[in-house]
């Protein structure tokens, strides 16, 4: 079973073109892809489907594998069984294919952005050869964090209490609890 899934997947790597130059690469997608992958989702397990994926891309350029993460995460019904979390541990992996993968995956490598910042560094320490990667997603990770801090300062300058009602405030409330 484990090998004709292999050939399935191959069958859908095979209609996965892509294009642009080495280290800006897009992927575009034939026309019977989406039913190659379908008949491939039907081959295997749906848990696990994670690992299972990766283990049989071996040898296929981390950009497709990362599209194909993409594709089932974000437009399959239940993320076509895509643990994410899985994904996004791969950040910290010291295996640099699961990395390269993880860079290319439509995902954060934390919720906090700082903690992205963080990670971010050290793979680009650990891993230079993958520094692009980085610097793309870092980008994304710097946007994000200044759309934060711009909603941060609007909340802290819309809802700001005046200094010189809080003492007032401050004594309607004791008054409320009864509190001298």
């Amino acid at each position: 079973m484990i090998s004709e899934a292999r050939t399935q997947l191959r069958k859908v790597y095979d209609l996965m073109v892509l294009e642009g130059r080495p280290g800006y690469e897009q992927v575009g997608f034939g026309e019977e892809t989406f039913a190659e992958l379908l008949t491939f989702l039907g081959m295997v397990p749906r848990e696990k489907i994670t690992e299972l994926i990766y283990k049989l891309s071996e040898g296929i350029p981390a950009v497709k594998v990362a599209e194909l993460y993409n594709v089932l995460c974000w437009s399959a019904e239940n993320r076509g069984g895509i643990a994410l979390e899985e994904i996004q541990e791969w950040f910290y992996s010291k295996q640099a294919r699961r990395v390269e993968i993880a860079l290319q995956v439509d995902i954060f490598p934390s919720n906090s952005m700082q903690e992205s910042q963080r990670i971010l560094e050290e793979i680009e320490k650990k891993f230079r050869h993958l520094r692009h990667l980085c610097a793309a997603l870092r980008r994304e990770v710097d946007h994000r964090l200044a759309e934060e801090e711009s909603w941060a300062k609007y909340r802290r300058d819309t809802f700001a209490m005046p200094k010189e009602m809080t003492p007032s405030i401050m004594g309607i409330i004791k008054d409320i609890k009864g509190v001298k």
